[in-house]
């Protein structure tokens, strides 16, 4: 069985600075680097490093971009038979400042991620019947992802949901899931509070399977249906980009649970994956492989 990914694929412009510019402020840059990203393709990319097969349900422009991305998810053995090509929209692509402390700023224009639809989900249900867990983002359209929660539920998928980039539409009611993968800003704008505990207990009354809190270097704290919330502490890196590293752990994460492991193993996994990621530039170029993952443990 695989993990089955639907989400955005976007091209990364990234601008190293030593700090993030304010409104109307003019920077120059200390380097640049021109990347492959995406929550959809960075999280389809981290599930399949970190040992999972994947398939990936997305879409691209009829351009150059499209066809590099297409290539490139073949050369992780991701297949991009499930790729749709828009001609009216550009491949997507993004903007990001990373400051010298490796926290970041970011910029979007969706492009041809806002051309996925709900037919298109359809078209591809033999990848729902193939998989035992679907992974969604909000980088597409929210009625697409709807849909697929519905396909997923229908043919019985554990669903992974990570609500960022936040979208105000979300909900657990109309986009069920069984776990829920949020930082700390997510859950502040979910739950309307910026104590993480109580954040947590707010979320007992959905009855997910689990509900995770990831906070950068601080502990990651997750709650089982039961309601007992525990906290793991990721390893202790030096933190050169921040950019990708919530999809390492998601990643990681969803791959673990496919395997049936454990929450805290599948925690522990993620929290290191997520750590090792940070220790290189760039989302995808850092994202580790399990035996990398393994030898930190």
């Amino acid at each position: 069985m695989s993990v089955l990914v639907i989400g955005s694929i976007i091209v990364d412009n990234t601008l190293y600075v030593k700090k993030i510019p304010k409104a109307g402020e003019t920077l120059i840059a200390q380097s640049s680097l021109r990347s492959l990203g995406g929550k959809g393709a960075n999280q389809a990319i981290a599930t399949r490093l970190s040992g999972a097969e994947v398939n990936f349900i997305g879409c691209v422009g009829d351009d150059s971009e499209g066809t590099l991305y297409k290539n490139h998810l073949e050369d992780h053995k991701i297949p991009s038979s499930s790729i749709i090509t828009s001609d009216l929209e550009p491949t997507g692509s993004a903007f990001i400042s990373v400051d010298e402390g490796g926290e970041n700023s970011i910029v979007v224009n969706p492009g041809a991620n806002h051309a996925l639809t709900p037919e298109h989900l359809d078209k591809h249900i033999n990848l729902f019947k193939e998989s035992k867990i679907v992974l969604l983002q909000l980088e597409v359209p929210m009625e697409t992802i709807k849909h697929a929660c519905r396909l997923a539920r229908a043919n019985g998928l554990r669903i992974l949901i990570n609500p960022s980039p936040w979208n105000p539409a979300f909900n657990t009611e109309e986009f069920p899931c069984d776990v829920l993968i949020l930082n700390e800003i997510e859950a502040a704008q979910i739950s309307g509070t910026s104590n993480m505990t109580k954040s947590l207990e707010s979320f007992k009354k959905f009855g997910l399977d689990m509900v995770v809190i990831t906070q950068g270097s601080e502990p990651t704290l997750f709650m089982s249906q039961s309601g007992e919330i525990m906290e793991l502490m990721p390893p202790c890196v030096k933190a050169t980009d921040t950019v990708g590293a919530g999809d390492a752990f998601t990643g990681a994460l969803a791959t673990s649970l496919l395997e049936g492991k454990t929450f805290s193993e599948s925690i522990q996994l993620a929290n290191t994956a997520g750590a090792i990621s940070v220790t290189k530039a760039g989302a995808q170029g850092a994202t580790p492989t399990r035996k990398e993952i393994e030898s930190f443990l």
